[in-house]
């Protein structure tokens, strides 16, 4: 179901879109902050819900209601995942550019919108601008300031591949026409895409260039289960059967570009896992996955007795260092 805002003949220059799912806690902090921006030119707020079962739709309609000309709201029956409910949203924007939030994050930056758009707007050879960012720990009420350094010493498509260049969803406004022109939303839905974000860099990085802005404009929240950092099992294995396909996806579209490696695939994920099981403290899994890494690593090493992946765990516990996922992925 699709309530869309009232004055749809009224153009904003900027479409912000956030998809969410099971967020009552934190949705309201999120939208405040892009609320609460400074910025001299319409905007929208597109919100997909992916079927949430707490209050988190109440929340939404209680501020369609307060900003009727500025919300659109799709509500989705069933569970879509994340990529499929971000191409549905993305194809009801109406701005020239397109900015995105995770409704578990937040713009710290008052001016955020404002600076993004005066660099895309002074330059048509720029398509995405994005930003520094500090992570908030949840569970110990911390925050850290991170500056982005990316590598260029390739090509922007082969940085993005090979994961040397770093970009977070809640930092980027682009240009919407490179969606048009170069994005098949529909594929994000056929194929159950389960990230919107690294799979869309890709897809338009090489008809573009990218500015990182040199400022911190947004708050990375750090909780202990999300799309990313889940703590289920099943849950992880589903992303990553979808990732998979998502992966030779783009290898399929710049055969002279990319080419899919089986090996590096499998390396990858296999350490993912290896991550998970020492969060979720199961050693059978550790095991599994660590006789898997043909590659020497303490967690690898401690992979192969329960005694030693027990010490482990508890010396880590005790230093309070936890190893999110989000930290390698």
């Amino acid at each position: 179901m699709i309530y869309y805002r009232e004055d749809i003949e009224t153009k904003p220059l900027v479409s912000i879109v956030i998809c969410t799912y099971n967020r009552e806690s934190l949705i309201r902090k999120a939208i405040d902050s892009v609320l609460n921006q400074k910025i001299d030119f319409l905007i929208e707020i597109l919100i997909g819900d992916d079927a949430s079962t707490d209050g988190t739709r109440d929340i939404l309609l209680n501020y369609q209601k307060r900003y009727p000309n500025i919300f659109t709201l799709l509500f989705h029956e069933k569970n879509q995942g994340t990529g499929s409910n971000w191409a549905q949203v993305v194809k009801l924007v109406n701005g020239k550019y397109i900015a995105l939030c995770d409704d578990d994050d937040y713009w710290h930056y008052e001016y955020k919108l404002q600076k993004q758009v005066e660099v895309l707007e002074s330059n048509n050879s720029i398509g995405l601008v994005h930003t520094n960012y500090r992570k908030y720990f949840i569970n110990k009420e911390k925050y850290k300031e991170i500056r982005i350094k990316n590598s260029k010493t390739k090509e922007l498509i082969f940085s993005l591949f090979d994961g040397e260049y770093t970009i977070f969803t809640s930092s980027v406004v682009f240009r919407n026409s490179l969606i048009e022109k170069y994005v098949i939303l529909d594929d994000y839905i056929k194929y159950r895409f389960p990230i919107q974000d690294w799979i869309t860099w890709m897809l338009i990085a090489k008809y573009t260039q990218f500015y990182h802005l040199n400022i911190s404009t947004f708050t990375y929240c750090l909780s202990t289960n999300s799309v990313t950092r889940s703590l289920n099992y099943e849950k992880l294995v589903d992303r990553y059967e979808n990732e998979q396909i998502m992966y030779k996806y783009i290898c399929n579209k710049f055969p002279d570009e990319l080419n899919y490696d089986a090996k590096r695939w499998s390396k990858y994920v296999n350490y993912i896992f290896l991550v998970f099981a020492y969060n979720t403290k199961d050693f059978k899994k550790a095991n599994y996955y660590g006789k898997k890494i043909n590659k020497f690593s303490l967690r690898v090493f401690c992979s192969k007795n329960i005694l030693l992946f027990n010490i482990y765990v508890l010396l880590k516990k005790k230093t309070k260092i936890f190893f999110e996922l989000s930290e390698v992925l």
